[in-house]
């Protein structure tokens, strides 16, 4: 008897493979996962349906897959995500930390980054009141368009033209 329980229980798991996988990899290729690395992770998620399916009863076998791609597909990018990390820290210099060599910029690229904000601040004091007021409103205090219009008592429309004009004039005056 338990030969016919495991032959049924392979029969529809070669039944959920023929329905799925190509489903499943095509999911996983439009996240911009490779050919290979979604093949694995589809693969992956079939054998983690069949150890499940060996415990207990799987009442819905296309989100339970779904469901474990996309949990096996973020696992994955972690575990990338910390293997760069750790090669980051590897390939820099023995007393360097990582977390101290990207906070520290150095002096000169302080003293630019300073002078660069400056000249922003220069230009948006240049800049007509109501694109001035309404740029603020927006990039300071991030208000929406709409309120922007009620405070300035203008149109929605108007307050995106003043917003574009204001980077407009920024992009104009920046250099690259």
């Amino acid at each position: 008897m338990a030969i016919n329980s495991l032959e049924a229980q392979n029969l529809q798991l070669a039944a959920l493979v023929e329905e799925f996988s190509t489903p499943l990899v095509k999911h996983l290729a439009k996240n911009g996962w490779s050919a290979d690395d979604a093949n694995d992770l589809a693969q992956e998620a079939f054998l983690r349906m069949h150890k499940f399916q060996q415990s207990q009863e799987l009442d819905n076998a296309k989100a339970f897959l779904f469901t474990t791609v996309n949990n096996l597909a973020i696992d994955q990018l972690r575990r990338t995500k910390l293997h760069d990390k750790y090669l980051l820290a590897e390939s820099l210099p023995e007393n360097t930390k990582d977390d101290d060599f990207r906070s520290s910029p150095s002096p000169e690229r302080t003293v630019a980054a300073k002078q660069e904000l400056d000249q922003i601040y220069a230009l948006v004091e240049q800049m007509p009141t109501k694109v001035k007021a309404a740029f603020l409103l927006h990039r300071d205090q991030g208000l929406r368009y709409s309120q922007i219009a009620a405070e300035m008592g203008v149109s929605s429309s108007m307050v995106e033209k003043y917003i574009t004009e204001a980077l407009k004039l920024l992009r104009q005056e920046m250099p690259r």
